[in-house]
């Protein structure tokens, strides 16, 4: 029974976001794809732990310190997959299948639904297990993986987002952009990772922590103004 009240827990996070973000498109997307990308979302996470596992046991023998290696796992292993998988899904479903990004706004709207969709997994592996320790601490561990780790994977994605849509823009060096957007959300998604560690054992990371997803939040606010603005 208590798989009917945990993941739907698990994915409450994911599905608040969802609904914030998708009243920042004036002209909104139809419910079918938005569900579809949202699926696709969630089906990528499966993948991405298997290639994050492997990543992650080659990426450790490389004979480098600690430090080192725990930002290439990070940033390469785990980070750079996730956002590129993410963005493969609204390339290959939403990019080569339809003509939904019938305006900028949509590129940022499209990467944000696969991201929660993705976050959305990752809380059900995360929580399912943890019901044994009550609803309550469970209920504690929601609310911050709402104002964590599934922000987080929105931010980042909503960034690529933005980038894809200014690349659209551009007859040539199209490429440019997304190197650009890739950079900075591998970036946020790779410091996030590596504070929230550390905030385990020094808790004044947590500063760190939310000074990144503050200037984020701050970032992509103006990163929907400025696609606003486009036709």
């Amino acid at each position: 029974m208590h798989y009917l009240i945990y993941i739907p827990l698990a994915i409450l996070p994911s599905s608040i976001w969802l609904i914030w973000y998708l009243r920042k498109d004036k002209h909104p997307e139809p419910k079918r794809m938005i569900i579809r990308v949202f699926i696709w979302g969630m089906l990528i996470a499966f993948p991405a732990i298997l290639i994050e596992n492997f990543a992650i046991d080659g990426l450790k023998l490389l004979p480098l310190p600690s430090l080192p290696n725990m930002l290439i796992v990070y940033f390469i292993g785990v980070a750079a997959t996730e956002e590129i998988l993410k963005f493969l899904v609204v390339y290959f479903r939403v990019i080569k299948r339809t003509n939904q990004l019938d305006e900028p706004v949509d590129a940022m709207i499209y990467m944000i639904v696969a991201a929660l969709g993705f976050a959305a997994i990752e809380n059900i592996f995360l929580l399912v297990p943890l019901a044994a320790n009550g609803f309550l601490s469970t209920l504690e561990i929601t609310f911050s993986r709402f104002i964590g780790a599934t922000l987080l994977h929105a931010l980042a994605s909503a960034i690529i987002g933005y980038y894809l849509a200014l690349s659209m823009f551009r007859a040539r060096k199209k490429f440019l952009p997304l190197i650009h957007g890739f950079t900075l959300a591998i970036l946020l998604h790779g410091f996030y990772n590596i504070f929230v560690i550390y905030m385990e054992e020094y808790f004044y990371f947590v500063f760190a922590v939310g000074l990144l997803m503050i200037s984020a939040v701050v970032m992509i606010s103006i990163f929907f103004k400025n696609l606003s603005k486009l036709r």
